[in-house]
């Protein structure tokens, strides 16, 4: 008689696990229900039905790992507790992890459709570039623009109809009926058995070999409902793998296997250092590079032209040389900072800090201006504190830096408005010297908080939208963003017509610092997801349309070789977009030549699209891959190891 009771205690336990991981599957179909039919828009064409159930099997598998992880300790438990009756201590551990379940679990989705809204993405390494952010402002902007009441009301409702459900089965025996017919000792026996076998695949996510793997999520042919496979714990977990992986700074090159790097050097200073071909214009008093904050290359597209967001910019293409096929670093600020005034390729490390603790590379964009006789100044909108920029800037050899953050006009979370930055180059920008600066701006970000009506923005409503860009808009950006993006253009003529007067012999270059994720609609092809512009103007720079490809890397050869003497020495990890045998621009993660860009992430399948007719295609072979291993490990190698290829680990803390 105690045998049978503790069995149907037992089988009592189990029943209510089995039904903890029908509750967990079910709910994670449902967020997956609402993740496809919250962004149904971004599918962009029709598919067939097997392509849903192809997408939603697979996110079944890895549903089935992450309720099974909750599930483990409970079922360790009641496999090991039953023997001594402890009934009661069994039913609290699985209850804790049963609410334990349906708070995180809730909390994780809805970060998860929101951080998916910012940046078109589950969980990558982005999320944990926070932890280098302002984190007031990160705050700050959480607080204004995502809606943290109505999340909130959201996680207590759901959480709430969670734990019900689970409080309302306590007292169903459904599953216990059907599981109490087993009588003989020998089918028990088979039960304990299938239940421990079950549970394995169930934390593997299959029932034979291998378990399931983030390399074979992309089951369907739409990029989008792809990125809906992946539970949101596996999503979170791979990303701080990929962030640790290449946060790292020691171990083995993710980029390049073995020592053998097939150069006749063994520095790599000897392997990117460059004799430039002489100047191609007369050498300009001042250089401005503005790095414009999330400013993409859709907007100066002939096809959006007729919104007129980028009236400004466009004017400056027309009269100078416009590279359009040009890629950011990544998908940061900082990276594009860091890439472009480093002159180190972003390849996953953030060097904000690590960079201050080694000696100053020799690619930097700074130091090789001063040795052409410029003064050296950074503008930032923000604070200096912000990614450690302004120790960073001093450190790679930045003469002059200034920050908006602070001045009595300042407004925004980020920092001053664009005028109000650009009026500080004006303050220190000397007339009577030579000047090479570099300006970040920061009005066009989240929580937009610029009164752009004041400025002149006339869209008051969509009403208003030309009638070719009403057929393409679908709200995806709403009013206060696109108003946000023509203000940085705004920002931008006014700054140029106000140097032009002031100073006569000026270069400029202009580029944006990552594609601003917002786009007018939710289907933008992947140029229009990836592309920023470079866009040089001045005296004697030629007026032309370029195809030439490049990214952030190339800027600094691309203005060396443009106002250096012949044979002056010069260390780059990129190439000149002068130079007639360019063909080919490398990102992380990303590549484009003259016909083509490729999107080639960690473990999954690679995009390509057409750059003349806009096609896409899936593919599992990257065309380029060793290219970019070459340039990734090598500038890997330099940050971690130090200039030698062959010998010991050179990096070093300075005291």
């Amino acid at each position: 008689m105690k045998n049978r009771k503790r069995w149907d205690s037992f089988l009592q336990e189990i029943s209510n696990i089995l039904f903890f991981w029908f509750f967990g599957v079910i709910f994670f179909f449902i967020y997956r229900c609402f993740f496809v039919g919250i962004f149904n828009q971004e599918i962009g064409v029709q598919l067939p039905m097997k392509e849903y159930l192809s997408t939603f099997l697979m996110g079944f598998r890895f549903d089935c790992t992450a309720v099974a992880y909750f599930m483990l300790i409970p079922l360790l438990c009641t496999l090991l507790f039953s023997y001594f009756n402890k009934f009661k201590l069994i039913k609290r551990i699985r209850q804790s992890f049963q609410i334990l379940f349906v708070i995180c679990s809730t909390l994780i989705c809805l970060i998860t459709l929101n951080f998916y809204k910012e940046f078109n993405d589950q969980f990558n390494d982005f999320l944990f570039l926070g932890l280098y952010d302002d984190l007031t402002a990160v705050f700050e902007t959480i607080v204004q623009y995502y809606h943290p009441i109505t999340n909130s009301l959201l996680l207590i409702g759901i959480s709430a109809i969670g734990i019900a459900i689970f409080w309302y089965f306590e007292r169903s025996n459904y599953i216990y009926t059907i599981l109490k017919r087993i009588r003989t000792k020998t089918v028990r026996s088979i039960l304990v058995i299938a239940t421990i076998y079950l549970f394995v695949c169930c934390i593997r996510g299959t029932l034979t070999h291998p378990p399931v793997m983030r390399k074979w999520s992309s089951v369907s042919s739409n990029a989008f409902l792809n990125k809906t496979i992946i539970n949101p714990y596996r999503s979170l977990k791979y990303a701080y793998e990929d962030f640790k992986t290449f946060e790292k700074i020691d171990g083995v090159n993710p980029f390049i296997k073995g020592t053998d790097w097939l150069y006749e050097s063994d520095l790599v200073s000897e392997i990117i250092k460059k004799n430039a071909q002489g100047p191609l214009i007369d050498k300009p008093q001042h250089i401005f590079l503005v790095i414009m904050e999330s400013y993409d290359a859709w907007p100066l597209m002939d096809a959006y032209s007729s919104f007129g967001l980028s009236n400004e910019l466009n004017k400056i293409a027309k009269k100078g040389t416009h590279f359009y096929n040009f890629l950011p670093a990544h998908n940061s600020t900082f990276h594009a900072y860091s890439t472009i005034t480093a002159g180190i390729p972003y390849n996953g490390i953030n060097i904000s800090k690590l960079a201050t603790r080694t000696d100053p590379y020799v690619t930097s964009l700074f130091s090789q201006f001063k040795e052409l006789g410029y003064t050296t100044k950074f503008y930032y909108g923000g604070f200096l504190s912000w990614q450690n920029v302004g120790p960073f800037s001093t450190h790679i050899g930045c003469d002059e830096i200034y920050s908006g953050a602070g001045q009595k006009k300042s407004s925004g979370t980020w920092g001053v408005e664009d005028e109000e930055l650009f009026d500080l180059v004006f303050q220190n920008t000397k007339t009577d010297e030579y000047t090479f600066s570099v300006i970040l701006t920061t009005s066009y970000h989240s929580p937009y908080s610029v009164d752009v009506d004041s400025k002149g923005f006339t869209y008051q409503n969509t009403d208003q939208f030309p009638d070719n860009m009403k057929e393409v808009y679908d709200g995806r950006m709403n009013l206060k963003e696109l108003g946000h993006l023509w203000y940085g253009d705004y920002a931008i003529g006014k700054f140029l017509k106000q140097a032009e007067n002031t100073y006569e012999s000026s270069l400029f270059a202009f580029t944006g610092d990552h594609y601003g994720r917002r786009f007018i609609n939710h289907t933008p092809n992947l140029y229009e997801q990836s592309a920023v512009p470079f866009i040089l103007y001045g005296k004697d720079i030629p007026i032309d349309k370029k195809n030439t490809p490049g990214s952030h890397i190339d800027i600094a050869p691309t203005l060396i070789e443009l106002i250096a003497p012949k044979d002056f020495e010069y260390y780059s990890f990129g190439t000149s977009l002068l130079l007639p045998n360019k063909n080919l621009g490398i990102a992380f993660e990303k590549t484009i030549d003259t016909d083509s860009l490729y999107f080639a992430p960690k473990d999954a399948s690679i995009e390509s699209i057409n750059l003349t007719d806009f096609s896409t295609n899936l593919t599992s072979q990257f065309k380029y891959k060793e290219e970019q291993a070459k340039l990734l490990g090598l500038s890997w190698h330099y940050i971690i190891k130090g200039d030698s290829l062959h010998k010991e680990p050179q990096f070093t803390i300075q005291k």
